[in-house]
């Protein structure tokens, strides 16, 4: 009786008052097993509490009243199982049942994944079932693509959230958009976007009820090969219609320290978020200007955590292509939009035309390109004729949309190399023209062409001379193209 009241009083003095009794919570337990055998050392949590299974592949997790799932770190070496065309490495919790067992099922893998693909894509961004036929013809375009020239390399999937557009007027989207990108064949990863949440809910954590349903848990990590993928939740809804801000719950970033405890440091790591975590603002150290709902606002806390890894941040939401190495271990790539400029043109506000982005891991090393649809990835900048650019009318002009400070961009003239091009920021001559030309027709009043920073110009020194552009990435592969009139660019191809 003694122990029972110094039990009750240490409760009260810990300040757990009437949630005291969520100490009897019945434990999750259970096995992660494959061909008959536990697996050892498989990462399992409740989004709260990061445990591993013992030799047998048992785990055990304290109970918790919040918890939604029990999920795994999916181990490299295994096939991604799937359930309902997304990936299943998650149960959801019955919080009426009194005993809470989960076990996993994995099947290895007959391909080593140290050599593996991953196809980004950020924002689908599906309002109306009549945009689902242009996704269809993206969709095909990857499949083709990674079947062409992958073969038999392991190609997995990522999408950076924004997954259908309207979830109040057309929430079957979800169902639709997953049903297309399953059918690549590709087994793709989810983000949660401001778009996928509930609206008008009391709190951010009441805001995710539909997106659960369809993809799990919001916050999650996997293994391929030698690669950590970390998928982050940094939407936090306001509690009112539309309204949120990018910001990474304690609750998260305490589940993120532990989840990271059991990655060796120097690994290469890749995080998935809808919201960035840096911005042009920033990169230009206007950091008053940055806007909370556009990039993630306690992003240093998320650094710190990550200083030990070799990071690859991917992100989407602001609907232009953007790259920031923002330290030596840290390179963001923001995606810009599939649905482009929100499916009334091919090309998104910043000129980027529709694509994905394609990332290539080695072993630690990682590679990517930018692979437009309809196209090679040859594709990789457009540029204009001197003349065809109203605010640099002198001036060649070019749009490399994958641009880094590592690229170089030159010009030449009747093949001499004339030197490399200034970049400076502007509007991309075919996104504005195709607007001013068919504004009228849009759905939408406030979409149109944006300020981008991945523009360059050079002034020709001969105006009868034939120039040619060449852009070198950061890898060494280098491409080439000559300079066209809008209307050229315009009429060419409808993915253009």
């Amino acid at each position: 009786m003694w122990c029972f009241k110094k039990f009750v009083f240490l409760c009260l003095w810990m300040g757990w008052g009437t949630v005291c009794p969520a100490a009897f919570f019945p434990e999750l337990s259970g096995r992660v097993i494959s061909e008959g055998r536990g697996v050892e050392g498989v990462a399992v949590t409740d989004g709260y509490t990061v445990v591993r299974t013992d030799a047998r592949g048992r785990y055990r997790l304290p109970g918790n009243t919040a918890a939604e799932f029990v999920y795994i770190t999916l181990p490299a070496g295994y096939e991604v199982p799937l359930q309902d065309e997304v990936p299943c490495f998650f149960r959801r919790i019955n919080k009426a049942a009194k005993k809470q067992k989960f076990d996993f099922y994995l099947q290895k893998s007959g391909r080593n994944d140290d050599r593996h693909v991953v196809v980004v894509a950020a924002d689908p961004q599906v309002y109306f079932d009549e945009e689902l036929p242009a996704l269809q013809k993206i969709a095909d375009d990857m499949q083709s693509w990674v079947a062409g020239k992958y073969g038999e390399i392991p190609v997995y999937g990522m999408v950076a959230g924004d997954v259908i557009g309207d979830i109040q007027r057309n929430p079957g989207c979800f169902g639709a958009v997953k049903h297309i990108l399953y059918h690549t064949q590709i087994p793709f990863f989810y983000a949660a976007g401001n778009h996928d949440l509930d609206r008008g809910g009391r709190s951010n954590e009441r805001s995710r009820t539909m997106y659960a349903a369809h993809f799990g848990p919001a916050y999650y990590s996997f293994n391929r090969g030698r690669v950590h993928y970390i998928v982050l939740d940094g939407v936090f809804a306001l509690g009112k219609d539309y309204l949120y801000t990018g910001y990474l719950a304690e609750r998260q970033l305490e589940w993120l320290e532990q989840d990271l405890a059991l990655v060796p440091e120097g690994s290469p790591v890749v995080v998935l978020t809808h919201i960035p975590t840096y911005s042009r603002e920033a990169r230009s150290g206007n950091y008053a200007k940055e806007r909370t709902s556009q990039v993630i606002n306690n992003r240093a806390h998320l650094y710190d955590l990550l200083k030990s890894y070799r990071v690859q941040i991917l992100s989407g939401h602001t609907h232009y292509h953007e790259n920031y190495v923002i330290a030596d271990n840290l390179y963001e790539h923001v995606h810009a939009s599939l649905c482009g400029l929100f499916w009334q043109a091919p090309w998104c506000g910043d000129g980027t035309p529709i694509g994905y982005t394609v990332y290539e891991m080695d072993g630690d090393s990682i590679s990517w390109y930018f692979k437009p649809v309809g196209d090679d990835r040859s594709y990789q900048f457009r540029a204009y004729a001197a003349g065809e650019n109203d605010l640099k009318p002198e001036a060649l002009t070019v749009n490399v949309w994958n641009y880094d400070p590592s690229w170089k961009i030159y010009w030449y003239e009747d093949g001499e190399r004339m030197g490399e091009m200034e970049r400076y920021t502007g509007i991309d001559p075919v996104i504005d023209s195709y607007v001013v030309s068919h504004r009228k027709s849009f759905k939408y009043d406030y979409i149109g062409a944006e300020p981008t920073e991945h523009l360059f110009f050079a002034i020709p020194r001969s105006a009868g001379a034939v120039i040619r552009v060449e852009a070198t990435d950061r890898f060494g592969n280098v491409y080439s193209g000559t300079p066209r009139k809008v209307e050229e660019w315009l009429n060419d191809q409808s993915v253009r």
